[in-house]
């Protein structure tokens, strides 16, 4: 389409003669020659704009590493070693860290609630769900204690995904 209105254009500025073959391929070299200028700029665009995202990621990242760094790497870790069971009682101990561990990050996050609503809102609502599992845990036997841990570590592996996710820029979400 674009081809038979380029010669169109060209038959009209062209003196009215027969197309020789010389004609026809000056006028795809044109074609050719337009496109790939076409292209250029596209790809010069779209460089642009990638260029622009990853700078827009990169600057973000800072903000995830600076907020959870300490508390991925050592708070919680530290913070998930004083829980334990006591077998005497069937009862769990050394929450009291851990939860003010939670609520630490989740106050820390409020920076999110102005840059990234959606963030702020979904790592509230798994940080508090975590939360609320230690809280309401309290007597139990060992069994279920291990069913607990297990249950712990998944939820604290999407906190972890979540973050880790934002701050590589991996993340589906970009708002």
């Amino acid at each position: 389409m674009l081809e038979e209105y380029f010669f169109l254009v060209a038959s009209k500025t062209i003196p009215m003669q027969h197309m020789t073959l010389d004609n026809k391929l000056s006028v795809a070299a044109i074609i050719i020659s337009i496109l790939a200028i076409l292209g250029s700029f596209f790809t010069v665009f779209w460089q642009g704009r990638q260029s622009a995202n990853r700078q827009k990621i990169d600057l973000e990242s800072i903000f995830y590493k600076d907020i959870y760094w300490d508390y991925l790497v050592k708070k919680l870790p530290e913070s998930r070693n004083f829980v334990q069971h006591n077998t005497v009682e069937n009862r769990i101990t050394g929450t009291d860290n851990i939860i003010d561990e939670l609520n630490n990050i989740r106050r820390d996050s409020l920076f999110f609630k102005f840059t990234n609503e959606n963030f702020y809102e979904e790592i509230c609502e798994k940080l508090q769900n975590l939360e609320d599992k230690y809280v309401k845990a309290d007597k139990m036997i060992l069994e279920k204690y291990d069913e607990f841990n297990l249950e712990v570590d998944e939820m604290l592996t999407e906190i972890y995904d979540m973050i880790t996710s934002k701050y590589t820029g991996s993340d589906t979400d970009k708002s």
